[in-house]
C-alpha cells in the first residue's frame, strides 16, 4: 500500500491543489457577481453552466484521454482552467461569465476522467477502497481549502482571481515532472458501447435518482453557498469561512455514514441520512425566519448542507457497485457522472430563483424537497426489493467525495483506462 500510495502521490497533489482553486473560484465568482449587482437567476445561471460543461465534457473527455494520454490531458485542460479564471476579471459580463463556466466544466470532466482512471488502473481490488478514501479526503481538503484564499484580497479586484490561477497552474507541476508509471492507452480497437441514462435507471433506479438528487445539493451548495453567507449579512471573509465549514462538516461524516453503509443495507442508510437532513435543512429555514442567522443556527445550516452534499454520494455509488453485475460497472461510471451533473445544473437556475423570492434561507427549502424526496424514493424502492448480499471486508464500498473519483471497478487494468465499454449486456431486471 505504501509504495502505491508514493506512485499517485503527485496525482493526489495536483488534485488538492485543483479543487482548491476551483472551490475559490466558485466563492469568488458568487461573491463578485453578487457585489456587481448580478440577478440571483444569473447567478444561478452560472452554477448550471459550469454543470452543463461538466456533463457535456464527460461524454468526450474519454475519448480525449484515449487519444493523447493521462498527463498532456491533464497539463493541457489544467492550463485552459489557470486562463479562464483570469478571463473573469477582464470582463465582468453575465453571459460572459456563463460562458466561461461552461467552459471550466468541460476542462473539469476530462481532468475527472484522468484522475479517476489513473488511480484505478494503479490500484488493486485488495487497495483500492482506501486509496480512493485518501484522493477523497485530498479533493474535500482542496475544496475547504480554496475559500480560506478570501482573506488575502478584496471579491471586487482581480487578486483573488490570480491566486485562483496560480493553484491550479501549479498544480500541473506533480503530475508533469512525475516519474511514476503512467496508465497505458487501450488501444484494442473494441467499439463502445452506449450505456444510456435509461439503461442505468432500468438496471438500478436508485443510482440514477440518487445521483441526481444529491448533485443537485452539491451543485447548490457550492454554486450559491456563498451568495448565502454574504445575503444573511456575513462578510465576504466570513461567508468563506461558512463554505469551508460546510465541506469540513461533510468531510467528518464522510468515514462514519461508510462505515453504516458497510455494515447495514446502504438504502437503509440512504433513507435514514436524507430523511433525518431533508428535515434539519426545514429547521433551518424555520430558524432563520424566527430567529435570524445567529451563529448555532448557522452552525446548524453548514452540517446539514456538508453530510448532504459530499458523503452521502459515496454511498449511493456503492449501492450501483453492488447491484450491477461487474461487466456493467465501468460503462455506467460515466452515466452516473453524466446524471450527477444533470442534476447539479438543473438546481441553480431553481434555488437562484427561490432566493430571489423568498429570501436566502430559501436555499434550504429547496434542499430539504430534494433530500425528503430522495429519502422517500428509497424507501419505495427498499418496499420493492430486497437487499444485496452483504459487503465482505474485501469488498467494501469504495469511497468517492466527488463526482472526480467515482469508482471504475473490477476489469482489468489495461481495459478500464477510458472508459472502454465492453458490449451491451442484456438487461438484467435489477432495480
Amino acid at each position: 500500500m505504501r509504495s502505491l500510495l508514493l506512485s499517485v502521490t503527485a496525482l493526489i497533489s495536483s488534485l488538492f491543489l485543483l479543487l482548491a482553486g476551483n472551490s475559490l473560484q466558485f466563492v469568488v465568482l458568487g461573491l463578485r457577481a453578487d457585489a456587481e449587482g448580478f440577478a440571483l437567476t444569473t447567478i444561478g445561471a452560472m452554477t448550471a453552466g459550469y454543470y452543463v460543461g461538466y456533463a457535456v465534457g464527460s461524454l468526450r473527455a474519454p475519448a480525449v484521454v484515449a487519444a493523447i494520454g493521462h498527463i498532456r490531458t491533464f497539463a493541457a485542460l489544467s492550463s485552459v482552467i489557470s486562463a479562464v479564471v483570469l478571463a473573469h476579471a477582464l470582463w465582468v459580463d453575465p453571459v460572459f461569465w456563463v460562458g466561461l463556466r461552461v467552459i471550466t466544466g468541460l476542462c473539469f470532466a476530462g481532468l475527472a476522467t484522468v484522475v479517476e482512471s489513473w488511480l484505478n488502473a494503479r490500484a488493486t481490488r485488495e487497495v483500492r477502497g482506501r486509496l480512493l478514501a485518501i484522493a477523497s479526503i485530498a479533493a474535500i481538503s482542496g475544496y475547504a481549502v480554496g475559500p480560506l484564499f478570501t482573506a488575502l484580497g478584496s471579491v471586487d479586484g482581480y487578486l483573488l482571481f490570480v491566486i485562483a490561477s496560480i493553484l491550479m497552474s501549479v498544480a500541473l507541476v506533480p503530475v508533469t515532472v512525475t516519474r511514476a508509471p503512467v496508465p497505458l492507452q487501450p488501444g484494442d480497437g473494441r467499439p463502445r458501447a452506449d450505456y444510456s441514462l435509461r439503461r442505468l435507471f432500468r438496471e438500478t433506479p436508485l443510482g440514477l435518482v440518487g445521483c441526481m438528487a444529491i448533485g443537485a445539493v452539491q451543485g447548490s451548495i457550492l454554486g450559491l453557498g456563498a451568495v448565502f453567507g454574504g445575503r444573511i449579512g456575513l462578510t465576504d471573509t466570513q461567508a468563506s469561512l461558512f463554505v469551508t465549514g460546510v465541506l469540513v462538516m461533510g468531510m467528518a461524516a464522510q468515514y462514519p455514514l461508510g462505515w453504516l453503509s458497510d455494515r447495514f443495507d446502504r438504502r437503509a442508510v440512504v433513507a435514514g441520512a436524507t430523511l433525518t437532513l431533508g428535515a434539519g435543512a426545514a429547521l433551518v429555514v424555520v430558524l432563520f425566519t424566527l430567529v435570524g442567522p445567529v451563529l448555532p443556527v448557522i452552525v446548524l445550516a453548514a452540517t446539514v448542507a456538508g453530510v448532504a452534499a459530499m458523503p452521502l454520494y459515496p454511498i449511493v455509488i456503492a449501492h450501483v457497485n453492488d447491484r450491477l453485475p461487474e461487466s456493467s460497472i465501468v460503462p455506467a461510471a460515466a452515466t452516473l457522472i453524466l446524471s450527477f451533473s444533470i442534476g447539479s445544473a438543473l438546481v441553480g437556475p431553481v434555488a437562484s430563483a427561490a432566493m430571489d423570492h423568498a429570501g436566502p434561507q430559501a436555499l434550504y427549502g429547496v434542499m430539504a424537497v430534494i433530500l425528503v424526496g430522495l429519502g422517500l424514493f428509497t424507501v419505495y424502492r427498499m418496499a420493492r426489493r430486497e437487499a444485496p448480499m452483504a459487503v465482505t471486508d474485501d469488498e467494501a464500498a469504495v469511497v468517492a467525495a466527488t463526482p472526480a473519483l467515482l469508482p471504475m471497478d473490477l476489469v482489468e487494468t489495461e481495459q478500464q483506462l477510458a472508459f472502454e465499454f465492453n458490449e451491451e449486456q442484456p438487461a438484467t431486471g435489477l432495480p
